[in-house]
């Protein structure tokens, strides 16, 4: 089976660091991290993961600005929206620009790869 590339796009430390650890302990490669909009554009072009855990509330580029972009560069990149701020608005949104998968903060393991399961089919 594929190790599956995964990209994490999330201004908070803490957040980053527990996302990777979830997702290698999963077996689930983890081939970059940026604080803001702008290096998560950068890095799907450098690293094309295959799936990508993106923040809302960044600064630079916030999520929905970069996942708009993402989409239109790399639309074979699988997103998954994680954000503490979700709004209906910021649903809608998200899902409007092309994301995959929701995940309101704080997560589990159990919903990481549950969205996994199902964004990735």
């Amino acid at each position: 089976m594929k190790t599956i590339k995964a990209l994490i796009a999330d201004d908070d430390e803490i957040t980053r660091v527990l996302l990777r650890f979830m997702l290698r302990q999963n077996n689930i490669s983890v081939v970059g991290e940026a604080k803001n909009g702008a290096d998560a554009q950068e890095l799907c072009g450098k690293f094309r993961p295959d799936i990508l855990f993106l923040d809302i509330n960044m600064p630079k580029i916030n999520g929905i600005e970069a996942l708009k972009a993402i989409k239109i560069n790399h639309p074979d990149i699988t997103v998954i929206m994680i954000s503490s701020n979700a709004t209906l608005y910021n649903v809608k949104e998200a899902c409007t620009q092309g994301a995959d998968n929701f995940i309101v903060k704080p997560f589990s393991q159990a919903k990481i790869m549950d969205a996994i399961a199902r964004s990735l089919g």
